[in-house]
């Protein structure tokens, strides 16, 4: 058995709920900043999958509690995500 994650509810109670919602409002403000550059697509679209993709794994990490599980739903949450954005990219340009 791995005791390194095991932990205890008290113990996830010390993530700030707060801080988590701040990222994602700052990272939401800054895909909406990044608009108003009117950059070309080909520079814009990777930013803002770039930042799509944090958000997401923000999300995934606190929201549906990946952090307290093994690193394998991780990599098997990452991996199909990653070759979306590929797949996305490929065919946006």
């Amino acid at each position: 058995m791995d005791h390194h994650h095991d932990q205890s509810p008290a113990h996830r109670r010390h993530t700030n709920p707060v801080l988590v919602f701040g990222i994602l409002t700052i990272a939401t403000l800054l895909e909406v900043a990044v608009t108003l550059f009117h950059l070309p697509k080909n520079v814009l679209v990777p930013i803002l999958l770039a930042i799509a993709f944090v958000k997401a794994g923000l999300v995934a990490a606190y929201y549906m509690h990946l952090r307290y599980e093994h690193w394998v739903y991780t990599v098997i949450f990452v991996t199909p995500a990653l070759f979306a954005v590929f797949l996305i990219f490929t065919l946006a340009v």
